[in-house]
């Protein structure tokens, strides 16, 4: 038999993780079950997917973790987290009890994956989960819930970020890719332009032809303020709806903000940096 893996989410059902603009514990387990599908039906991986839903205190919680991770046979833990500061945080970590190499090539993946800032591999030994899993073990720092930036970010690149941890344990593990791929790909939110309605890639700034409401939502239910027509303002991402309408992420002060991305109402355009 070939090497094996144990992925698991971090905290459980009752016991929450760090709660911002994303939860923890439910995207976690949303990463868990992407990425185990992924290794397990596009390569030829083998291993375990857990998430813990019964404890009622952090202890308890982390216990049933490591033990079910201490019970299987396998040759390497993965822990999935988000991480939790102020507002401004940023980026992707991994961190390790004595896996360099590894951790520091799995925070470069879903960085990249991301488009947002490496913050690197991390020796952290005094954390429950790497001091007691028997096995080489790594726990991943997605990105931060805290974080407008990041949250886009994950959104969008969800799949590419499932992908990208996925790749690196295959490679750890020595795991080969099938012939046919893609066969477990969920359907993605659309990336083109709708009928040429709506932009669909991203540009450096937009200008207002009409006056545009401002949101403080991606589904618009919250006006923050309105731009005049001709207003002037940096797009900082492309992002979608639930429904898959694109919308400009802006900077809006100290906070990120929804614009439409509608032809009709706004010119998106790239500036000449020459």
């Amino acid at each position: 038999m070939g090497k094996q893996f144990v992925i698991s989410s971090g905290h459980g059902d009752k016991v929450a993780g760090a709660i911002g603009i994303l939860n923890e514990h439910d995207e976690a387990k949303r990463v868990v079950n992407r990425v185990y599908d992924i290794l397990t039906k596009e390569y030829n991986g083998v291993g375990f997917k857990y998430h813990e839903t019964t404890a009622t205190t952090q202890n308890q919680n982390l216990s049933n973790i490591v033990s079910f991770h201490n019970g299987k046979t396998r040759d390497l833990d993965v822990s999935i987290h988000f991480n939790s500061a102020t507002p401004a945080a940023t980026g992707t970590e991994c961190l390790y009890y004595d896996a360099l190499t590894l951790s520091a090539k799995m925070s470069a993946a879903m960085a990249s994956a991301l488009g947002i800032v490496d913050r690197g591999a991390k020796e952290r030994k005094e954390l429950y989960f790497l001091r007691n899993t028997n096995k080489p073990a790594i726990l991943l720092e997605v990105c931060f819930v805290t974080s407008e930036k990041d949250a886009v970010a994950y959104r969008n690149n969800f799949e590419d970020l499932c992908q990208a941890i996925a790749k690196v344990i295959a490679g750890h593990l020595g795991y080969s890719q099938k012939k046919v791929v893609g066969v477990s790909k969920p359907v993605s939110k659309p990336k083109k332009e709708t009928k040429d309605t709506y932009y669909g890639k991203i540009y450096d700034q937009l200008v207002s032809l009409i006056d545009v409401g401002v949101y403080a939502d991606v589904g618009f239910k919250k006006e923050l303020k309105r731009y005049k027509k001709d207003t002037k303002i940096n797009i900082e991402a492309l992002v979608y709806s639930k429904s898959g309408v694109p919308r400009f992420l802006v900077k809006e002060k100290d906070t990120f903000a929804f614009v439409t991305a509608n032809r009709k109402y706004v010119k998106a355009y790239t500036v000449d940096k020459k």
